[in-house]
């Protein structure tokens, strides 16, 4: 048996000793901001001791730091920009009010680039957080200082959020899961995203089975998923795993497409490096010795093409070219001051923001997404709203009502391993030099602005011992849904995506008995 705090002064141990690597933010002016955390464990001991341990349930004083975005009370909130790098929020986050409401413990702020808006965790006020596997690799972003503080042994578990890319990414940089819940599934409030459509707080772990946990526990809903542990298959046999080529291993912008990110056109096409691909093709060879029925087809046509291409290609709406990974982005600026405004009680502008934000290299410039809502147009923005996403969930859900699978598996990204060095000079590799967003755009964007289920779990070391990932998708919304009103329903995709994970956890527990090559290799850090 282990009491709280004696957890607690554990883990907060080992927070300090690795404090260099910057998982965590505020070192320079909250140095002691980790007896914070003994208090709350102490507290929590003393309703042990006074009403028995069930007074403590669901959490049990688990520890679990917030992202760097998120509103806290007790730590500052600046979502790291430097301007705002003393200002505590005058409320916690939803999901902060929700982790203390079921007696977790709030393990500090993890560290984020500038609002998050980055694939790389860097900010000049906290620095670069260091990834444990090899500090030549990017921990990834926005959430790189919680990945890296899970694959660092400091805590089990981490709030991460994801508007495109920022749960599963770290987690691939860092070799641990990463689970991206459907929209609306973990509370959003207090957490400044960067589009209303996109966002969602999400966790990352060291194993599949503490997502399991977690989501049972974080959320009180242990019996749905003691129900559907009961009903869910225990092995992969008879589960039945699409593996299309288009998007996610081999991409191409049509030619009637608006590609505004400078991705390969047809004839031109971009593939997963071939060491990615190969670590792809083991995973599926395992699952299918393990009796899961790969299926290797692409999404069904619509117009006579691809229907994932119609997505992408050329059309007008009020009267200009359209994308809609641009125009999602519409509300973020709006998102910040509101923040700034409704959290922080501060009167800083956007304008000082802006102005204290700065690029590192190429792959790194947080104010370039900053200023996206310059260039889009409120008309699109409700066509996007409205019209797009319900289009998009449909072609997304084509491909399970056509080929009657259970979910997709694909490649994590393009390239290999994204190191500092690759990012800051646009040569990161797939089987050509790409830039950083050229490698991660469609993999982490494309299908983020619909509610899909989403688990990036580690498949092991490449040749050369860089990690590599695989991301497991779930349907959009119920399968027995006639419309579309789900959409707006969070407690409609509770059981969803319990189901999801279930299925998940028995894919990858056969995946790794089949071969021990696809299992997750710890950092050098582990105790």
């Amino acid at each position: 048996q282990v009491t709280c705090t004696e957890y607690a002064k554990a883990l907060v141990r080992r927070a300090k000793d690795f404090k260099h690597m910057n998982q965590f933010m505020y070192w320079d002016i909250y140095p002691d901001q980790m007896d914070k955390v003994i208090q709350m464990a102490e507290a929590l001991d003393a309703r042990v001791e006074k009403d028995g341990i069930d007074a403590i349930a669901p959490l049990y004083c688990l520890p679990v730091p917030a992202k760097g975005t998120m509103a806290t009370v007790d730590w500052p909130s600046s979502a790291g920009v430097g301007v705002l790098h003393k200002y505590h929020a005058v409320r916690d986050a939803a999901a902060v009010e929700l982790l203390r409401r079921h007696h977790g413990i709030l393990f500090g702020k993890t560290n984020v680039p500038e609002f998050a808006a980055s694939w790389v965790t860097c900010n000049y006020a906290n620095g670069c957080t260091l990834n444990p596997y090899n500090t030549a690799l990017t921990t990834g972003g926005s959430s790189g200082g919680a990945a890296s503080a899970v694959a660092s042994h400091i805590v089990p578990v981490a709030f991460t959020e994801d508007t495109g890319g920022s749960t599963r990414h770290p987690a691939t940089q860092n070799h641990i899961f990463g689970y991206d819940p459907s929209r609306g599934r973990y509370p959003n409030t207090g957490n400044p995203g960067m589009t209303y459509t996109n966002d969602q707080v999400g966790i990352t772990s060291r194993s599949m089975e503490d997502i399991l946990a977690f989501d049972a526990a974080f959320l009180n809903i242990s019996e749905i998923h003691r129900k559907v542990s009961h009903n869910a298959p225990k092995k992969s046999a008879g589960l039945r795993i699409g593996v299309p080529t288009y998007p996610f291993v081999e991409f191409y912008f049509p030619k009637d497409g608006q590609n505004s990110f400078n991705l390969p056109t047809l004839p031109n096409k971009i593939r997963v490096s071939s060491s990615i691909f190969d670590k792809f093709n083991t995973a599926i060879s395992a699952l299918k010795a393990a009796g899961a029925h790969i299926v290797r087809k692409e999404w069904p046509e619509k117009n006579g093409r691809n229907a994932v291409e119609t997505l992408l290609s050329s059309r007008k709406v009020n009267g200009k070219p359209y994308d809609h990974l641009t125009q999602v982005l519409h509300s973020f600026s709006g998102q910040m001051a509101e923040y700034v405004r409704n959290y922080l009680n501060a009167s800083v502008s956007l304008k000082d923001i802006f102005d204290d934000t700065y690029p590192a290299g190429h792959g790194h410039n947080p104010k370039g997404l900053f200023s996206a809502s310059g260039v889009t147009d409120e008309s699109q923005y409700r066509y996007t709203l409205g019209y797009f996403i319900h289009e998009m969930v449909d072609v997304w859900n084509s491909y399970f009502d056509k080929h009657g699978v259970d979910v997709l598996m694909a490649p994590s990204q393009f390239c290999d391993a994204i190191t500092y060095e690759c990012m800051a000079g646009n040569t990161c590799y797939s089987e050509m030099e790409l830039s950083l967003t050229q490698c991660n755009l469609i993999s982490y964007y494309l299908f983020k602005s619909i509610p899909i289920p989403k688990v990036t779990a580690p498949i092991g070391l490449d040749a050369k011992g860089n990690p590599v990932s695989v991301t497991f998708w779930g349907r959009s919304g119920p399968k027995s849904s006639r419309d579309k009103k789900w959409l707006y329903d969070n407690d409609a995709m509770l059981e969803g995506d319990v189901v999801f994970l279930h299925n998940i956890a028995a894919l990858l527990k056969d995946m790794v008995a089949i071969d021990r090559s696809l299992a997750r290799t710890e950092s050098p850090l582990r105790p």
